[in-house]
């Protein structure tokens, strides 16, 4: 049971990023370049705050100072599910519930703490707010 529940956390992000493309072709196809692009521009947002936070953290050690392990995992999940929200705000209910049944399964197949991941989403949601404070605007 371990093993499927296993496999089940590794695909959680691939299939976010898959309806996400899904997402990105349906703007494309009703001409909504401008959702597409604010989109797109809010992602590499939500990359360059996962991996450069991994980065810093790699380097720094700050996560393991705490006695935490910075969770890359978490992260980009988040970012992608913040993207799945201001696309499709009336799938929130569902997308966020299954997000933190995610975040419920990481932590019962001991991958992180609620402590590692709670971390995570708040210094990449400060980043992520950050952006939109600098005009990175949303893609709803």
């Amino acid at each position: 049971m371990t093993q499927f529940l296993a496999v089940v956390a590794d695909l959680y992000t691939p299939l976010l990023v898959l309806v996400l493309v899904l997402i990105a072709f349906r703007y494309l196809k009703q001409e909504q370049q401008q959702k597409l692009q604010n989109g797109i521009l809010l992602l590499l947002v939500g990359l360059a705050s996962t991996y450069g936070l991994m980065l810093i953290d790699l380097h720094y050690s700050w996560w393991p100072r705490w006695g935490l392990d910075y969770s890359t995992h978490t992260a980009l999940a988040f970012c992608l599910q913040v993207l799945l929200h201001l696309a499709r705000p009336r799938w929130r209910l569902v997308s966020w519930s299954i997000y933190f049944a995610y975040l419920a399964l990481m932590w019962w197949l001991n991958y992180h703490s609620v402590m590692d991941m709670l971390t995570t989403m708040l210094s990449v949601g400060l980043l992520l707010r950050l952006g939109a404070i600098c005009k990175v605007s949303t893609p709803g």
